[in-house]
């Protein structure tokens, strides 16, 4: 029985990899992946690595590094008590549950070939963090880590789900663990140092994970941790396999969660999930007007009923951050909230763009009832566009106004100040909407015109390919955006120069000075809503989206 699931383990495991590797034949998967692991290398590992060479100058191998090393460990085992979860049993899928449970197997097979399932994955995070975190190249050190901690945690499932049957609630788990680590936390602090005999007896088994994952331990003291662990293991796996617990209704419940997360992370994803379902309509919708209107009125009770989230996030930190201003009054924190202030006003359109989708981003999937509007092309893409445009261009200028008030009050003095005049207000004005309208039409001209790499499918890859094709989709945004204000910001430089040279004072003459950079933006917006108009109408969903979401 234990080689039919190994060989079931291993196929599987194969077969995984070998899609994976067919799929790098389709040039988007290939790039995306080359991006995203190059963005985990230069962002990540370049960092994650000067950051262990430092921690390797200042300790080596010393005792105090595994010492240390070994009290994170500690914490680690200790505090998987407490986990949430108490149903027993592992989580597989449904088809697993069905091929599995039905046949003759023992609760330790169905264990073993969980923990041969899991191989890969422990393959590549051991690769993962040997190359990134330790940089030691220990990936066998790092295996035998995660090896024995996978099953470490598959026995305390069962342990927890033993404790819930004997009455031993969260809470019960949740308060031991609090005292136990504050009292280590106390005693470590009273002994000032780890050259204690109870400091030595209570890390004496964490130490081993640290002899098998930190560089330049000698080769006997690796051996003898590998051989730990690997004992480990084995009693976590013979333990979670006697463990009392009703081992099949449990793991059939977690699998259950596992897909019932999965469909709402799904659901989230496409605008199905709601999270304020009883947010009034901003308006009344008359019986009869232009249908432009109906698509503006129904975008915007999407944008406050799904995406709500993020705007009370950022409304949050903006609270937060006025708040802080009135309770430190000093000159120095007054620079920081300045600051603070400034970058959220910078993050609310990014973030903005890419949060409230709720434009062609949200109905590409209905494009075919889109299509039976009595509407021309460009009039709908202009509606679609409209909500998201006038939710984040509302929220940028209560952003700037809040901001500008700040800078020009409690925030005097300070760096900022000099360019907060109404000079300079007049243009941030003026010239935020249609900057926010050009963001929202880049990504709904991605989603049109590229929607293989804008939509995911239930069998896309997860990992550097997701990583990598938001990342090429975010570039390919910056870029286009920047051309666009190219001719704007020619025609404005001039116009700035003169108003500042001539009529320095005047907001009403640079406002007047402004429109033609202004109209030249809304020209190009004019025509991108034109051309995405056309585009629309010669959609077809059956060639576009079949083959991305089937």
């Amino acid at each position: 029985m234990t080689g039919a699931l190994a060989y079931i383990a291993l196929v599987s495991a194969k077969n995984r990899l070998l899609l994976a590797v067919r799929k790098l034949r389709n040039p988007r998967y290939l790039i995306s992946a080359a991006a995203g692991f190059a963005y985990f290398y230069l962002f990540l590992g370049r960092g994650m690595g000067r950051n262990s060479t430092q921690f390797q100058r200042m300790f080596g191998t010393s005792e105090l590094a595994v010492n240390i090393t070994a009290g994170i460990m500690f914490v680690i085992l200790v505090a998987v008590l407490a986990w949430p979860s108490s149903r027993g049993g592992v989580e597989l899928s449904e088809a697993e549950i069905q091929f599995l449970f039905a046949g003759p197997l023992r609760r330790r097979d169905v264990l073993l070939y969980k923990f041969l399932r899991s191989q890969l994955q422990i393959a590549f995070s051991s690769a993962i963090a040997a190359f990134f975190a330790v940089r030691s190249r220990n990936f066998v050190g790092m295996w035998f880590i995660f090896g024995s901690l996978s099953l470490y945690m598959m026995m305390m499932e069962q342990v927890r789900a033993r404790l819930r049957a004997l009455h031993i609630g969260f809470t019960v788990r949740l308060l031991t663990v609090l005292a136990i680590l504050g009292g280590v936390s106390w005693m470590a602090k009273e002994a000032g140092t780890f050259n204690t005999p109870w400091m030595h007896a209570l890390l004496y088994f964490p130490r081993f994970f640290a002899l098998a994952a930190l560089p330049g331990i000698p080769l006997q003291s690796r051996l003898a941790a590998y051989a730990v662990l690997t004992l480990f293991g084995f009693v976590s796996f013979i333990v979670a396999a006697t463990v009392d617990v009703n081992f099949r209704e449990g793991s059939i419940e977690l699998t259950q969660r596992k897909a019932n997360a999965i469909a709402r992370s799904r659901s989230q994803q496409s605008g199905q999930w709601i999270a304020f379902k009883r947010l009034p309509p901003p308006f009344r919708l008359a019986e009869t007007g232009a249908p432009e209107i109906a698509i503006i009125w129904k975008n915007l009770i999407a944008s406050l009923r799904i995406g709500m989230m993020p705007i009370l996030v950022l409304c949050g930190g903006m609270a937060f951050v006025v708040g802080e201003s009135f309770l430190i009054p000093e000159e120095a924190a007054a620079k920081v909230t300045a600051m603070m202030m400034l970058f959220l006003c910078a993050l609310v359109p990014l973030v903005g763009a890419n949060a409230i989708g709720m434009d062609l981003r949200l109905d590409i999937q209905r494009i075919d009832a889109l299509k039976t509007f009595p509407l021309q092309g460009e009039r709908l893409v202009a509606a679609e566009l409209a909500a998201p445009v006038i939710v984040i261009g509302l929220l940028e200028l209560l952003f700037m106004t809040i901001t500008a008030v700040f800078l020009n009050t409690r925030g005097a003095g300070g760096p900022f100040t000099r360019y907060v005049t109404a000079q300079h207000l007049v243009i941030a004005f003026i010239f935020i909407i249609p900057l926010c309208a050009m963001l929202i039409t880049l990504r709904n001209a991605g989603m049109l015109l590229f929607p293989a790499w804008a939509l995911r499918s239930k069998e896309e890859p997860r990992g550097a390919v997701v990583v990598g094709q938001r990342l090429v989709m975010a570039i390919v945004n910056l870029i286009v955006l920047a051309i666009s204000v190219i001719p704007a910001a020619i025609v404005f430089i001039p116009a700035f120069f003169i108003a500042n040279r001539f009529f320095a004072g005047s907001p009403g003459f640079l406002a007047i000075a402004t429109i033609p950079s202004v109209a030249v933006i809304v020209a190009e917006l004019w025509l991108a809503v034109k051309l995405m108009g056309s585009y629309f109408e010669g959609f077809d969903a059956t060639t576009e989206l079949d083959r991305v979401l089937s």
